[in-house]
């Protein structure tokens, strides 16, 4: 496996990305653009791409904008409808790719990237298949109301006013931790990430609260059929709703597929949770992106004439 670290052009600035790639290709090779969750930076994608390059694919891991080592300012704006562009257009990235087989293409993400990855797929036809791991924020206002209450919304609300008259006044918003949790777990992992990737950053601009509470990707749904969609997470999990994931594969159409795993929220992201949800994302992208058969579109009239298609022209 060989890794190049890469950057496009999404919107007025560049995202950072790491392209993994086969070590020995027989020609191009079928891709997937990987997306991190809410506030975790595409070093930590490595293990799982490392999976998929194994099973024949190029990888292409990204940080969305103002994330990581991707540019944009002020640093930290979660604007997931922002994140689709970034993924759509890391798609283009990597068709460009003369490695890359550009008519075969899957989408993977995580946590919030799952659901970003949806709405890319529902608009974006060079998609050709998707894998969310423990999707979340399928409604972002749902969510953040089952887990703060009503009340605990209304503060978010009060702090998104507070930073639109900072920034009114200042041109400087507020920032604030993303996770507010008192969970030990949840920031064992949080101090870990601090310790083991230079460029992530779990502060954010305060004005994302609003672009979440805006964020709806179950909207679209059954817009992401006819391309084969896998949700795969976690049994066990307190951080991902476990219910929105049941209401979401429901409302999703065929084809698609529900593996429910023995983990955690973090089960996932370690062994051996990850090996086997990683498993079952490279299983999905062979099958829909590999073995499935290509799409032919109908040839013209005066090809069906001339090669004799139809028993009216056939050679008498």
């Amino acid at each position: 496996m060989t890794i190049e670290h890469v950057r496009f052009r999404s919107g007025d600035v560049h995202c950072a990305a790491d392209l993994y790639l086969p070590q020995e290709a027989d020609g191009p090779v079928p891709g997937v653009v990987m997306g991190h969750s809410v506030h975790m930076v595409k070093e930590a994608l490595a293990p799982g791409a490392a999976y998929l390059v194994q099973a024949g694919f190029a990888v292409l891991a990204i940080d969305y904008r103002t994330i990581g080592a991707s540019e944009g300012r002020p640093r930290g704006q979660v604007f997931p409808h922002r994140y689709v562009d970034d993924v759509r257009n890391a798609i283009t990235c990597l068709q460009g790719r003369p490695e890359v087989d550009a008519a075969r293409i899957g989408l993977w993400g995580h946590s919030l990237g799952a659901t970003v990855a949806i709405q890319a797929a529902a608009i974006d036809r060079r998609v050709g298949c998707v894998v969310c791991q423990n999707p979340s924020m399928f409604n972002g206002w749902r969510a953040m109301e089952k887990a703060r209450g009503r009340a605990g919304v209304q503060g978010l609300l009060d702090v998104v006013d507070q930073d639109l008259r900072q920034r009114y006044e200042t041109g400087c918003g507020m920032r604030m931790p993303l996770l507010g949790t008192g969970d030990p777990h949840i920031v064992d992992y949080l101090e870990l990430a601090k310790e083991v990737f230079p460029t992530f950053d779990d502060e954010v601009e305060a004005e994302s609260l609003a672009q979440i509470l805006l964020w709806t990707p179950e909207a679209f749904l059954e817009r992401v059929a006819p391309r084969p969609l896998l949700l795969v997470t976690g049994r066990e999990d307190l951080t991902h709703d476990i219910d929105e994931v049941l209401a979401a594969y429901d409302r999703a159409r065929e084809p698609k597929r529900l593996e429910i795993l023995p983990y955690d929220e973090r089960g996932l992201s370690v062994e051996p949770g990850l090996g086997r949800a990683m498993s079952l994302a490279a299983e999905w992208f062979r099958r829909h992106l590999i073995e499935a058969e290509p799409f032919v579109p109908s040839p013209p009239a005066s090809e069906v004439r001339a090669k004799g298609l139809r028993p009216e022209f056939a050679p008498q």
